[in-house]
């Protein structure tokens, strides 16, 4: 059961990634990335209901460990959305202010369950079997009220601990946009320089417009004779430009979902560009 669970967490972040780098609105990307979790998560239950515990070290382990992993995904794009389509436009002073007030929401929250966030930043398993296991019965504990209170597939702790995730998540990134807003917030720490392809190259473009490449090379047979598959294609890429880019069919559903902004925008990008250096060219 833990490879079932480990592909389906991969599955849902190739998908969070596939929305967030599709060209439609933002509002359009958080629904189709909320719409594939609830899906991803009801399967994931499924897989659970379907082949169950071995014994009570198992059951702990998925709704402590695995589950929130989840549940944490659908929490931050949810409240990332809200904060970030919530933000004042007029000044830097007033965009400041509102992350501030954002920071001090989520840590009042961390204060209210303190106790049991420090048990869960220390990793402590003295209440696993009050936190974690389905027929722990109340607790008597504080806690919040859970998006998902099925018995069957819910425990006292395994909601808040998704939450902790989350908002740990959320703080972070409201702290790197603080320090954006503050110039930098001193002086950035050096990191190790990623490895490049052959030349040092390496892709930095949207990889969903590496998949138009990959597709518009596999469908007019310019490799091998095309005696190639996409898949074989899109490895070649990924190794050649040090980018990863997934399952080639989940991508392919990005490009299929783009009928208003046009199915191969890069490539008809690549076209006009191509087109206006010639014209510039003879213009000269």
């Amino acid at each position: 059961m833990k490879e079932q669970i480990k592909k389906l967490y991969q599955e849902m972040q190739e998908d969070i990634s596939f929305y967030q780098e599709m060209g439609i609105p933002a509002a359009n990307r958080l629904g189709g990335a909320l719409k594939s979790i609830k899906e991803i998560a009801l399967r994931l239950k499924a897989t659970v209901l379907q082949d169950g515990f071995q014994d009570e070290a198992q059951e702990i382990d998925f709704f402590k460990h695995q589950k929130p992993l989840f549940v944490c995904e659908q929490i931050y794009l949810t409240e990332y959305a809200t904060v970030f389509l919530g933000k004042p436009s007029l000044s830097d002073g007033l965009l400041e202010a509102y992350y501030l007030e954002e920071l001090k929401c989520l840590q009042l929250f961390i204060n209210r369950f303190g106790f049991l966030y420090q048990c869960y930043k220390m990793e402590a398993a003295d209440l696993d079997h009050i936190l974690f296991l389905r027929d722990a019965g109340p607790s008597g504990m504080l806690l919040p009220d859970m998006a998902d209170a099925d018995p069957l597939f819910s425990t006292n702790g395994d909601y808040l601990w998704a939450k902790f995730m989350a908002y740990e998540r959320l703080m972070t990134w409201l702290e790197d946009e603080l320090k954006r807003l503050r110039g930098g917030g001193g002086a950035a720490v050096p990191q190790p320089a990623e490895p490049a392809g052959p030349g040092g190259l390496k892709w930095t473009g949207e990889t969903i417009n590496l998949v138009e490449i990959a597709y518009g090379i596999w469908l007019t047979g310019q490799l091998n004779n095309g005696q190639v598959s996409i898949t074989e294609i899109v490895e070649f890429l990924e190794k050649t430009f040090r980018v990863h880019v997934g399952k080639p069919h989940r991508r392919w559903q990005g490009i299929v979902n783009r009928k208003r902004l046009g199915y191969t925008r890069f490539l008809d990008e690549c076209k006009l560009a191509i087109e206006k250096r010639i014209e510039d060219e003879f213009a000269k």
